[in-house]
């Protein structure tokens, strides 16, 4: 039963206005609990992004297994299900396991117990569900990524595992029933995952996996940093470790990664968060080929000695280029606060300092971005865990300037909701913009299904392209800005309403 206003839309008094960024707090319960991970997504078909949290202490029965409800005007919390489920929860996954075209929720779950799979009746109603060895396993899991690795047209799971325990492919059968994997490079591995993300780095067409490790621990003891993990995938299932080059060589103690093409030029970059204290994050940029060059100067990677965990990209201030808001935090370190970079128009960044969710002190670890008021412009949640007595916060942008166009992926023969597919917009400006479609971003958390893109002044879009897993390619040229178009896998790109 849905009871309770969480938050409202209507923001409160406390705003700052930083360079081209305006955010509001959405006002909030009271509920002050150790938030790891989000996800946004539309779950009730209502056309509002809602909010599911996962909480590391009891997460399921108190935070984890509570949806915050977008009405329009507000947002009413309602439990998952009626299930009474105690669990550690990191990372939370809203994807549509079953292809009936409504979004699941899966949480990973620490310390020896069951992940949890909750299906959707397609009204945003939830029930505990079985997905075979996915849910039967006892696993030590911070965190998953999702892709339709076989391209079968439905969503498999890697599943991350720590203190050197392995991690899990498991494979879909196409109706929600998951299988593992009993082969693959990372048998054997003593990793100690805290994050993961699919795409093809090297351009052969067959979504790769890069996996962010913790530490190397001994006896129970932690003996060094850790290195990632890049699994390239061979095109017939197999996949073969790509043990070269500075994006698997070097250790660091990462928790988030995120794939994301930040310089449009439709390959796959990686962006990885540290959280040792004398590590940089680490922006690998991608030859094309899958070979990377790390890039020691941007702003994004020097001087922030911060322990960094959350990540997400998007065009805040629509302005047409990628910006990042990165979430900090671990306890007894001083002068703790969030970065938010703003993007360039030559593919560099500057910080700001003086916008909201840079100003205030958490100790953070997941954070995700999405339209919450459906104005065009990206809002951010962000989860605190601090002394497990920190609220979580929601930031409403009230920027204004700069044009905006939203997709909404339906697919027919591939996955439902298009993850895995690219998106090439070409506005009238003459600026050419890439978007890939993944939902996984940084820590334990997930962006909105939906693919935004800022167009500055920008008074058309010449053309669209958006390329499936499937292979299918459909354009459309002469839209229009401030709307929101769905786009049927081969079929057609039209306006709809919200």
């Amino acid at each position: 039963m849905r009871h309770v206003v969480f938050f409202l839309l209507i923001c409160t008094s406390i705003k700052s206005r930083g360079q081209d960024l305006l955010f509001h707090r959405a006002q909030q319960d009271d509920n002050h609990l150790g938030s790891r991970g989000v996800a946004i997504a539309d779950l009730d078909g209502n056309g509002w992004n809602d909010i599911v949290v996962a909480n590391q202490v009891d997460s399921v029965r108190l935070l984890g297994n509570t949806i915050y409800f977008n009405q329009g005007t507000g947002f009413m919390r309602s439990a998952i299900a009626e299930n009474n489920i105690n669990a550690w929860s990191e990372s939370v996954h809203t994807v549509d396991v079953d292809n009936d075209h409504d979004l699941d929720i899966f949480f990973t779950t620490q310390f020896g117990t069951f992940n949890l799979l909750y299906l959707n009746d397609g009204k945003g109603e939830f029930s505990l569900g079985k997905a075979g060895d996915l849910t039967e396993d006892r696993t030590n899991s911070p965190g998953a990524c999702w892709c339709d690795y076989d391209r079968d047209g439905d969503l498999d799971v890697f599943v991350v595992n720590r203190d050197g325990e392995d991690d899990n492919l498991y494979i879909n059968n196409g109706k929600g029933m998951f299988r593992r994997s009993v082969t693959g490079p990372w048998k054997d591995h003593k990793g100690d995952g805290r994050s993961c993300a699919w795409g093809d780095l090297n351009g052969d067409g067959h979504p790769d996996l890069y996996v962010a490790n913790f530490v190397r621990k001994e006896g129970g003891q932690i003996k060094a940093k850790h290195r990632n993990y890049l699994y390239l995938a061979s095109g017939n299932g197999n996949f073969v470790e790509q043990k070269k080059g500075i994006a698997v060589t070097e250790e660091n103690a990462s928790y988030g990664v995120a794939l994301i093409d930040y310089d449009y030029d439709h390959d796959l970059d990686i962006y990885v968060t540290n959280v040792s204290i004398s590590d940089e994050n680490a922006l690998y940029r991608n030859s094309g080929n899958g070979f990377f060059k790390k890039l020691t100067e941007s702003e994004v990677t020097y001087e922030i000695h911060r322990p960094s965990k959350g990540q997400t990209w998007g065009d805040f201030n629509n302005d047409g280029h990628l910006d990042l808001y990165i979430a900090n935090g671990t306890e007894h370190y001083p002068e703790i606060q969030n970065f938010f970079f703003l993007g360039a128009p030559n593919h560099s960044f500057r910080r700001v300092y003086n916008t909201l969710p840079a100003i205030e002190g958490h100790i953070s670890a997941g954070t995700a971005s999405g339209d919450f008021n459906n104005d065009g412009f990206l809002d951010l949640y962000v989860c605190n865990w601090g002394g497990e007595a920190e609220a979580n916060d929601c930031y409403i942008n009230q920027s204004r300037a700069n044009h905006w166009v939203k997709f909404q992926l339906k697919g027919t023969t591939s996955n439902s909701y298009g993850i895995g597919s690219w998106a090439t917009l070409t506005s009238n400006n003459g600026q050419v913009q890439t978007r890939y479609v993944s939902r996984e971003t940084g820590y334990g958390s997930e962006n909105s299904t939906e693919i935004h893109f800022g167009m500055a002044t920008a008074t058309k879009i010449d053309s669209v392209t958006i390329e499936w897993p499937s292979g299918i390619s459909q354009s459309a040229k002469n839209l229009q800005p401030n709307t929101v178009y769905e786009v049927i896998e081969g079929k057609e790109i039209k306006p709809i309403g919200i």
